[in-house]
């Protein structure tokens, strides 16, 4: 089952890659195969990365729930440009309740450290379930 889910995972991931991002009002949009070299999976994780690569974060999502998804960026914002998340329905499997999976595509812009807090925000709002990725970018 793990596997499978894994697999789920990175072929999302390499769906919205193919098909680009779209954006919400006040996001960046990417119109453009950003080329990943590396995809984040698991939280919390630090990653270092080359300015100018790009790389992919995707985390389980249940729109069924009502909990939404939100990046903040705290340190060095301008070492990073990060792009609207886009959510990919799990494929049809008949359970009812299955996770989907959102994805988000993070630029190294120049040289600094990004921290990215993902808050999962419950229905009504209130205190959400925070999770980190640190990206330090070198030249």
């Amino acid at each position: 089952m793990r596997n499978l889910l894994k697999a789920s995972l990175i072929a999302a991931a390499a769906t919205a890659l193919a098909l680009g991002v779209t954006a919400t009002s006040g996001a960046a949009t990417l119109t453009k195969d950003p080329d990943p070299t590396l995809v984040v999976l698991r939280l919390p994780t630090q990653v270092q990365i080359k300015d100018g690569v790009a790389i992919v974060l995707s985390q389980d999502t249940n729109t069924t729930t009502g909990y939404s998804w939100s990046i903040k960026v705290s340190g060095d914002k301008s070492a990073v440009k990060v792009y609207a998340g886009t959510y990919q329905a799990p494929a049809p499997s008949g359970a009812v309740g299955v996770a989907g999976t959102t994805t988000w595509y993070i630029k190294a812009l120049a040289p600094g450290q990004a921290v990215l807090k993902l808050v999962a925000t419950p229905p009504g709002g209130g205190a959400g379930t925070v999770k980190k990725l640190t990206v330090t970018v070198t030249q």
